[in-house]
């Protein structure tokens, strides 16, 4: 992060490059945010209210979903009937959601519905074989998956075989989300899934909870009860969140609406998560997303998973509350497992020697805790912008979980290796799979052959996406209540990313015991205090005065009852200005060091007013101050940022012109008179080992002097 702030190049900002003119139609609002509307397709007054204010008569009509008239038709039997009814699901947060709806849904119409939620680690992701004996040893009349079910085919031919043979048939009713294939469709009663490919339903990316909700909602018309699904809005919209799916069209009503109900009616379990979490103040997708699903996920990964839909169909606020303070112990030894296993993967990858030339990672252990490989996958994917598996090997065989970046899909990659596999699923940016242990470095291999075939070249470099440039005054209350509008924000509805270039640093510090760094910048006359959390190592390298470029993201915090913007800093550099200059002079050193830097590209610099003539002028002076200020601070190690650092605090306490082209020249001229020992390190680091007892040298003994000295006399 040092380097990037100095010469950038950790992440490529990619600024939108829309020159066109805005729309009139938009002119009550201000020019960035017409332009944040543009970038999510909103074109029209018509879309502009749908977007901004989502509202119920904006869902689609459930019955549109290919199977929904038999599903509600089988649904009504068996509520009329009074028969006994199975509900099956995932040990996820979009799973326990749906479980949790059509459990609460049933009991309310006069059913004792009974789940089945399949343990993480015995049995896996699915209906898996054991699940088959358990439900063939009962006397249920309807099985209803939710949040899985399109992949097993099997399971469910062996399922009805055997209770058909029992004289007591049961009636499946499969409700998915996940990527079909073609001639592998369970044949059962009804599926309800947006992506088979015959399905007519207008919205593709609705999540396991929204199509149980869909499932209400039509079950409901059915019975004239048409707002029936209006109850359960909050623990759809807490799993459309969590499971990643597109925030937009239907999905984005539904979240709205259920975070509306959540800050204002929300269910038992869901307010006995917030209070265990120590939340305050209005929940927001960010919430959501990052502390309640965590501690309900935790369930399924630690546990398990039928905690948690006791969590959301108890009405007694003491169990609750007792299950909420569970999960989030569940939740914090998590967190510890996931640390450890996070390193464990690390070291095995990076001492891979073919670990660079990989598109995709892949790592696994004997023993590793099948509910956090996901994450596991997740962090990987974060620290190397690469694709990765993450694999808990137990007794022979391998499961694991995956995780992609944009612009790769890992559901085909998985299907590419299908002769490998046990079993898989999933959708093109996550998956689950099981194979043999023994296949694994088989397996590593396939997805990377894969990869090289079908991945863009790009994909791999990490990037951030700038919506809009704004000045320092923009950053408005106003302004950001502006952006709350276009709350919920999450997949296919970033939160807006702003950039504000030249920002005028007036005041810096370390805070959170040093982890984060708190910064404040001008704004007019005013300023505005911003943080960039896990940063806090930045804080030395930053000056009163410097110029910053700073992408950041704006929301409203409430802070005793007064409201302020919240500006949370996502990267930061040098000014383009500074950065340019910056750039310049690195090469210019590296020219210098190989004896290559020709009068005319160096003059070009000067012309271009990268650099003034003194700033490539290495003096007697300079080579003095460097020397004194390496064995007074005995400096053995630096990084490329360490060196911008330390040239400009060599020029405080010399009171001279320093940069970091003439700290290195100065290095490389001490080391070829053997005054020391500079050397650049297998991770890009320079040693830097002083002679104690070096005795005097003659500048004009160092060819690299004389040759700095001739070229830089033609541009003085």
């Amino acid at each position: 992060m040092m380097e990037s702030l100095y010469i950038g190049g950790k992440k490529r900002w990619i600024e939108d490059d829309w020159n066109g003119e805005l729309p009139l139609k938009f002119d009550d609002y201000p020019a960035f945010f017409r332009r944040l509307l543009l970038q999510r397709g909103i074109g029209s007054r018509d879309e502009l209210e749908r977007f901004l204010m989502p509202d119920a008569r904006h869902l689609h009509d459930p019955f549109l979903m290919k199977g929904m008239d038999r599903a509600v038709k089988r649904v009504i039997e068996a509520i009329e009937r009074r028969e006994s009814v199975l509900i099956y699901g995932d040990y996820d947060m979009d799973g326990v959601a749906a479980v949790s709806i059509l459990i609460e849904f049933l009991r309310k119409a006069g059913l004792k519905p009974e789940f089945y939620i399949p343990d993480r680690a015995e049995e896996g992701y699915g209906i898996s074989d054991a699940a088959v004996d358990v439900i063939c040893g009962s006397s249920f009349d309807l099985m209803i998956t939710v949040d899985c079910g399109i992949t097993a085919k099997e399971q469910a031919e062996a399922i009805q075989n055997k209770m058909l043979g029992t004289g007591r048939p049961l009636d499946i009713i499969i409700t998915d989300h996940h990527q079909c294939q073609e001639g592998e469709l369970p044949e059962v009663l009804a599926i309800l899934n947006p992506h088979l490919p015959d399905c007519p339903y207008p919205f593709k990316q609705l999540c396991g909870a929204g199509i149980a909700l869909k499932l209400v909602q039509a079950v409901g018309m059915g019975m004239g009860n048409p707002e029936a699904y209006m109850e359960y809005l909050d623990l759809a919209a807490l799993a459309t969140i969590a499971d990643i799916v597109d925030l937009t069209g239907e999905n984005r009503v539904i979240a709205s609406l259920g975070l509306k109900k959540m800050n204002q009616d929300l269910c038992l379990g869901i307010k006995a998560l917030i209070d265990t979490a120590g939340l305050d103040g209005a929940i927001d997708s960010r919430r959501a997303a990052f502390t309640l699903a965590p501690r309900v996920n935790a369930a399924g990964r630690m546990g398990d998973a039928r905690t948690a839909v006791g969590l959301f169909t108890t009405n007694d606020p003491s169990e609750a509350r007792a299950i909420a303070e569970e999960l989030n112990r569940s939740n914090s030894l998590r967190q510890e497992v996931q640390d450890a296993i996070l390193g464990q993967a690390v070291q095995m990858i990076e001492t891979d020697e073919d670990f660079k030339n990989r598109r995709i990672t892949v790592a696994w252990g004997e023993g590793w805790h099948q509910g956090v490989v996901g994450i596991v996958a997740s962090k990987l994917v974060d620290r190397y912008h690469k694709p990765a598996f993450v694999f808990s090997v137990e007794g022979g065989m391998a499961v694991g979980s995956g995780r992609s970046i944009p612009g790769y899909n890992l559901f085909q990659c998985m299907a590419s290796q299908e002769s490998l596999l046990v079993k898989f699923g999933g959708h093109e940016q996550a998956g689950g799979l099981t194979l043999a242990a023994e296949s694994l470095p088989a397996f590593r291999e396939g997805v990377n052959r894969h990869a090289a075939e079908h991945m863009p070249d790009d994909a791999l470099e990490p990037v951030l996406n700038i919506h809009c440039v704004m000045e320092p005054s923009d950053i408005t209350l106003e302004n950001a209540k502006l952006l709350n509008m276009l709350e919920p924000f999450g997949q296919g509805n970033p939160a807006p990313i702003l950039l504000v270039k030249g920002a005028m640093v007036k005041d810096v510090r370390r805070v959170g015991d040093g982890k984060h760094l708190r910064l404040r910048f001008a704004n007019g006359s005013k300023g505005v205090d911003s943080v960039f959390f896990g940063q806090g190592e930045l804080e030395r390298h930053i000056r009163i005065g410097d110029r910053l470029d700073i992408v950041y993201s704006m929301s409203v915090q409430i802070w005793q009852g007064m409201e302020y913007p919240r500006v949370r800093i996502l990267d930061l550099r040098m000014d383009e200005a500074t950065i340019s200059r910056n750039r310049f002079l690195m090469e210019a050193a590296r020219r210098f060091e190989l004896l290559d830097c020709d009068y005319d590209w160096l003059y070009n610099g000067i012309n271009n007013r990268l650099v003034n003539a003194d700033d490539i002028t290495v003096q007697r002076d300079d080579l003095a101050a460097v020397y004194r200020y390496v064995m007074k601070h005995r400096i053995d190690r630096v990084s490329t940022g360490d060196l911008f650092w330390h040239a400009r605090a060599i020029a405080d306490e010399f009171n001279i012109k320093m940069n970091y082209y003439k700290l290195i020249l100065s290095l490389l001229i001490f080391d070829e008179l053997q005054l020391m020992d500079f050397s650049i390190q297998g991770d890009g680091s320079y040693r830097l080992f002083r002679y104690e007892d070096a005795g005097k040298v003659n500048l004009e003994d160092s060819e690299l002097f004389a040759y700095l000295q001739e070229n830089t006399e033609k541009c003085g």
